[in-house]
């Protein structure tokens, strides 16, 4: 396996809720044998200040702290490669075998995702790996310099400047993503976020579709979810 065994996640402060508490216990206990790194948001600008001076002036102008929070995580797995995932992820298994044969990986989310915001295809960025330096993550890191304005819808201006829809353009526009492994949707997104809001859903009422799944993520999106006292 080339990509480090290191395991990233990152809160506001070192208070984390404890169902989010309960999630990465889940992510540390499914891999006792790897390094596990807990990036508060002040540690993630005294990192961006260190490493990448270039782009605090950046980081500090964005207007949402959730564009800051997108952002860091690819300098952070540019710097030292590794695996991040988001703390309202929850581990079903190691997942050793989704990265042990790539030097990069990502996940696509499911299609019910695609058809609401009418995409072909949707990448997180809630669970990504790469090996330090990686190519890809260097063009990432680039484009979020450039700073260029695609909507002016709030949350998709957020989507698209930092987050997954960002992600998703500029690997179409990638011309080594030969060399990138997409994870399917069922192997670490298996349920739509509309699945988990269901009355009483629970993972028996999904038990096959959790069949193949390593992790599933929660969707707690407290960063747009304005009544959540998670934030």
């Amino acid at each position: 396996m080339i990509i480090p065994r290191i395991i990233h996640q990152t809160w506001k402060n070192e208070f984390v809720p404890e169902v989010f508490k309960e999630m990465a216990f889940s992510c540390r206990e499914k891999h006792t044998d790897w390094k596990y790194l807990f990036w508060t948001d002040e540690m993630n600008r005294d990192f961006i200040k260190e490493h990448f001076p270039f782009f605090i002036h950046r980081y500090d102008a964005y207007t949402a702290n959730i564009q800051r929070v997108d952002a860091v995580r690819y300098f952070v797995l540019y710097k030292y490669g590794g695996v991040y995932v988001d703390l309202d992820i929850e581990c079903l298994a190691n997942i050793t075998p989704l990265v042990e044969d790539a030097e990069c990986v990502f996940g696509k989310e499911p299609d019910e995702h695609c058809r609401i915001h009418n995409k072909n295809v949707i990448i997180s960025n809630a669970f990504m790996a790469s090996v330090p330096g990686h190519e890809f993550f260097g063009a990432l890191c680039t484009e979020l310099d450039t700073n260029k304005p695609v909507t002016d819808h709030p949350n998709d201006k957020i989507l698209e400047s930092t987050g997954p829809f960002m992600l998703s353009r500029i690997f179409g526009e990638y011309s080594g993503k030969k060399n990138i492994k997409l994870v399917e949707a069922d192997l670490i997104y298996p349920l739509s976020k509309e699945e988990l809001e269901r009355n009483n859903a629970s993972k028996d009422d999904f038990r096959e579709k959790l069949r193949n799944a390593y992790a599933i993520h929660h969707y707690a999106g407290t960063w747009w979810k304005k009544d959540m006292q998670l934030k």
